[in-house]
């Protein structure tokens, strides 16, 4: 029988310390990994960070969608203001009570909604933009906070006086106003309404848009 170092040549079974030591290291490897999959396992599957933080930080962020109502007023009276100098007299809405139907023309009206939609598309822009999440959501909400804003003031106008129907200065459609009551201005004050919604919605999702680019640029990064 031949002797080689510390084995036979016939004995296969016998490892070097150095194969011992491999054995070893691979068997606490194997080890570890199988501990690693039962934590997670017994912790469920990984939440993504983005999720994660949608989930604590998204919802209706009362100051951001208050700040997107008070812009989107601000550009009412400013481009109600510069579009009616530049093409005549808008308006929001028409066949009120007490009114000529005709005092409005179509073109006016067209004017009036369309100030409407981009003065709420701007700011549905700034209330997705200071929420971060849920941008359509929280524009959307400076549509709403206005329209409830306006049937405060239209109550404290009817049972205080009129001084404090402040909404009245920015000319916004009269949708509480008792003279709109008629077939026309419920129509038109309802498409108007949707034009103040729609652009708040869109806005949202477009000041919103600049978050999402960079949640993706952060997990590109990892």
């Amino acid at each position: 029988m031949k002797i080689i170092g510390d084995r036979t040549a016939t004995d296969d079974t016998v490892e070097t310390p150095a194969e011992a030591a491999d054995q070893a290291a691979y068997e606490a490897e194997r080890a570890d990994t199988a501990e690693r999959r039962d934590v997670a396992v017994a912790e469920g599957p990984a939440v993504h960070p983005i999720a994660a933080a949608r989930e604590r930080f998204g919802g209706i962020d009362l100051p951001a969608s208050l700040v997107g109502m008070l812009t989107a007023l601000a550009m009412v009276v400013l481009l109600g203001g510069l579009v009616g100098a530049a093409f005549g007299a808008i308006g929001y809405q028409t066949g009120l009570n007490g009114n000529d139907v005709n005092d409005i023309s179509v073109g006016s009206l067209i004017g009036g909604l369309a100030v409407l939609f981009v003065s709420y598309l701007i700011g549905g822009w700034t209330a997705g933009r200071i929420a971060r999440y849920d941008g359509a959501r929280n524009g959307l909400m400076t549509g709403v906070w206005t329209i409830v804003l306006a049937a405060v003031l239209s109550g404290l106008a009817a049972t205080l006086g009129n001084e404090y129907d402040v909404l009245s200065n920015v000319d916004l459609p009269q949708w509480f106003n008792r003279d709109a009551v008629t077939t026309t201005a419920i129509v038109s004050g309802a498409i108007a309404i949707a034009a103040m919604l729609l652009g708040g919605l869109l806005g949202g999702l477009w000041g919103t848009r600049y978050h999402r680019l960079a949640d993706e640029t952060l997990l590109d990064a990892r």
